[in-house]
């Protein structure tokens, strides 16, 4: 229950959120996180487009994936490739917090990577499943609303990382930017439809 009420408190007041967070164990809280995102995601959102037939937005990147067989296929890789960003996004944050001398808390960092994915997506997914009810994922104003939500995501995860307080709270906020930008989003676009 104490895992629902920090991820329903992060909607309205992310601070008190992750200072929740922080005596709960680590990383255990984050990949409970990140698997909740992409399980339900993989379980609602792809399989709807599965099951109604839809084609991907975007030709596929994966050269060997047929467009026509890729929803089949994400429902299953999209957890995995959730625990591959989620590992990879806190490591590239560990690695340049140590590299500037600062102290840094891997498991801490994977908490808040973690909430800070997962606290908007009650949001996200209504957005979703409005869209793919309405024949538009993908197009329209939907991506324009996961722009917004990318940005709020950024917000969560700097201000979690900013509880560390070893910092200045505008690193924190460039490595969350780091983290969305320069690895969840770039890899994405190459695997996710």
């Amino acid at each position: 229950m104490s895992f629902l009420r920090i991820w329903v408190q992060g909607l309205y007041n992310p601070a008190a959120a992750f200072k929740r967070l922080q005596p709960k164990p680590a990383p255990y809280w984050g990949l409970w996180a990140i698997l909740l995102r992409f399980v339900i995601t993989a379980l609602t959102s792809i399989l709807a487009l599965l099951l109604l037939g839809r084609k991907p937005f975007y030709p596929s990147a994966l050269t060997f994936l047929a467009s026509d067989r890729y929803y089949s296929a994400e429902i299953f890789f999209l957890p995995l490739f959730g625990l591959a960003c989620w590992l990879l996004a806190g490591a590239l944050v560990h690695l340049i917090l140590r590299g500037m001398g600062k102290e840094s808390d891997f498991d801490w960092i994977l908490n808040v990577v973690g909430f800070g994915l997962l606290i908007p997506m009650p949001i996200t997914w209504l957005v979703d499943w409005t869209s793919i009810a309405l024949d538009i994922y993908g197009r329209g104003v939907t991506p324009l609303i996961h722009s917004l939500i990318s940005l709020w995501e950024i917000a969560l995860i700097g201000i979690g990382l900013a509880k560390m307080e070893e910092a200045r709270t505008w690193v924190y906020f460039l490595l969350a930017v780091l983290v969305k930008v320069g690895v969840y989003i770039p890899l994405a676009a190459l695997f996710i439809r």
